[in-house]
């Protein structure tokens, strides 16, 4: 009798496998008796993500030593740091939460196939440490087929920082953390607004209108129209500003200036500090105090390691998860979300009390340390405001029921309201069980001139080539690969096509790369040029593609090879989502050859310029 094998390989292009079933670790493409592992979990997403987020929960509700990992880290103030960790962060721009998924979606395959032995082709170390524990414990046999590695090893300074010890890189992120922000502590913190007309808002410095910023008035994109709408209401505005170095604002001198010009005019436009301007040595002690409490608490929590295996799963996370353990507790992270939880602490103390707040949602760490210190110093209501779309796999957004509900010691700290910018967001949001009662519904500010837009049908204009709008990614891999795609899939074509890239602000695209698209630029903001096209190519990840799905675009959406569908647009039935060359080109001249009906643009966002649920929220400040 045949031995039964399942065969999982992370190569696409590698046949030298014939067995009965056959998986792939990366790439959408399905042939013969071979299957896609991000398919399958595209096709069972709901239940995945689910099982994801229980083992998030259930990890922080483990007991070792008696005590829940959670009462294990909280700190004196009572804030339990395991709710600023990577693990509970889940954000798959720094954690490797789609090979997380992954495994998950390989011990469902496995129990149910019920296979005699497990094959793995890879070079992948951490890959086969995982499958041959959870294969151990699911008592089927395992082998290895290794595969040679990738290219030798080459020096250069990052990868150098990458190889030394996590308290060390700790230390060198603190040491450049203080250089580049100590001349943020000259700003001005004094002018903030005191009574039941002021509100407080968390924003980033940047996605700022700069002529607008060196004539001294503060335009954020982030939060179109409601500056003039709090004006109008007698509201008086009090910042706290995330400062990054970015093209626009490249050191903190240029930081200061700006926020001095706005200042001046602070009646009209509004008191700005800076968060790291209240840094001093005082906070900095406090850091590497908290700092070496948190390492010895880690290596007293020597089997934590097992609590990485929940009771639901039978995969152990642990050897694909440590890195994010590690750089949590006693790495860079630890030292940057240390200082969050010292310098909200400390700005929010001086904070004039504050009937209302408000902050960019994204759920990053640092927005667990402002809820806690808002909380600790006695203001009013706090509301999040996710700023662009929610997506599916956007782990970020979702958490376990249990943990949303929970009422034990040491709770997450959470947001009292949810301000949620369209019915998609709220969808999103409910369908993963988070509670109604805490949603408000709130105008889109950065799509308000989508507004302009008015539903119906694109009208086609016949042309003898297809003008397509490429919407490229701020992770320069992704755009890279979505690019090559395009290049193989000119083979394809039947129809010639002009291609115009609109490159990502943190990511700009050299045309000389590929020179077989021919390619432009276009730097204009999208909203001016949206209907200079037929349809737009669009990255795996980017929000531009509802701009173009709004505008009555058709859109083609590549799926990345080594990730999930990260698209806002995912599951919309009139988007194309295409990961081979063949594909890519077919859906190109189809999409060209059919007429769009746009769709009603408050599907997607509520759009009223007039900003009613913003005023209807405002106008509730000091009513109680």
């Amino acid at each position: 009798m045949t031995e039964r094998v399942l065969t999982l390989r992370d190569s696409p292009t590698d046949h030298s496998e014939h067995t009965e079933w056959i998986y792939t670790w990366n790439g959408y493409a399905e042939t013969g008796s071979t299957r896609s592992l991000l398919r399958y979990i595209e096709e069972h997403g709901e239940k995945l993500r689910s099982k994801y987020l229980a083992w998030v929960h259930d990890l922080g509700e483990s007991r070792i030593k008696g005590k829940r990992l959670i009462d294990h880290l909280t700190l004196e103030d009572g804030l339990s740091y395991w709710w600023m960790t990577l693990l509970v962060e889940k954000s798959v721009y720094k954690s490797p939460v789609y090979d997380a998924i992954r495994f998950i979606a390989i011990e469902e395959i496995v129990s149910d196939l019920k296979p005699a032995k497990l094959r793995l082709v890879s070079s992948n170390s951490v890959l086969s440490e995982t499958l041959g524990d959870l294969c151990k414990n699911l008592k089927i046999a395992y082998e290895w087929k290794r595969l040679p590695g990738n290219s030798p090893w080459q020096f250069n300074l990052r990868r150098l920082y990458r190889a030394l010890p996590h308290p060390a890189q700790a230390l060198v992120g603190l040491v450049r953390h203080i250089w580049g922000r100590w001349p943020l502590r000259k700003a001005e913190r004094a002018g903030w607004f005191g009574g039941d007309r002021s509100v407080f808002l968390c924003s980033y410095f940047f996605n700022m209108n700069p002529d607008l910023a060196e004539e001294g008035c503060f335009h954020s994109h982030y939060w179109e129209g409601l500056h003039d709408l709090m004006q109008k209401l007698g509201i008086s505005e009090n910042w706290l500003q995330h400062y990054y170095p970015h093209d626009v604002v490249p050191n903190p001198q240029v930081a200061m200036d700006w926020v001095q010009r706005f200042n001046q005019k602070r009646k009209e436009r509004g008191f700005h500090a800076f968060l790291d301007a209240y840094l001093s040595w005082g906070i900095i002690l406090s850091v590497l105090k908290r700092w070496f409490w948190l390492m010895r608490v880690s290596s007293d929590l020597g089997e934590v390691k097992h609590a990485f295996r929940s009771h639901e799963l039978g995969v152990l996370l642990w050897p694909l998860m440590r890195e994010d353990w590690y750089a949590s507790v006693c790495g860079l992270t630890a030292i940057n979300n240390l200082l969050f939880t010292e310098l909200f602490d400390r700005a929010l103390s001086d904070l004039p009390h504050q009937e209302m707040g408000f902050y960019l949602c994204e759920n990053h760490a640092w927005e667990r340390a402002l809820i806690h210190a808002w909380r600790k110093h006695g203001h009013g209501e706090l509301i999040a405001v996710p700023h662009s779309t929610v997506r599916f796999w956007d782990m970020r957004y979702f958490a376990d029921p249990r943990t949303i509900r929970s009422s034990n010691l040491y709770q997450q700290p959470r947001e009292d309201l949810v301000a949620l910018n369209g019915k998609a967001a709220v969808n999103c949001y409910l369908s993963a069980d988070y509670p109604k009662k805490n949603i408000v519904e709130c105008e889109a500010l950065r799509y308000g001139y989508l507004e302009k837009i008015k539903a119906g049908s694109q009208k086609k204009i016949r042309r003898e080539s297809i003008r397509v709008l490429i919407l490229g990614d701020y992770i320069s891999s992704d755009t890279s690969e979505m690019l090559q795609l395009l290049e193989e899939a000119q083979q394809y074509m039947t129809v010639s096509a002009t291609y115009t890239m609109k490159p990502h602000p943190n990511y700009r695209v050299n045309p000389e790369d590929y020179p077989s698209l021919n390619l432009e630029v276009a730097m204009d903001h999208l909203g001016k040029i949206l209907y200079d096209f037929d349809l737009a190519y669009s990255s795996n990840k980017t929000s531009a593609a509802v701009d173009a799905y709004i505008a009555g675009l058709q859109v083609v959406v590549t799926l990345n090879s080594a990730e999930l569908n990260f698209s806002p647009l995912r599951g919309r039935p009139d988007v194309s989502f295409v990961s081979t060359p063949e594909g890519l080109a077919e859906a190109l001249q189809m999409a060209h050859q059919n007429l769009v009906d746009r769709p009603d643009n408050n599907d997607f966002f509520f759009l009223d310029p007039e900003l009613p649920r913003w005023r209807k929220l405002l106008t509730s400040l000091g009513s109680t």
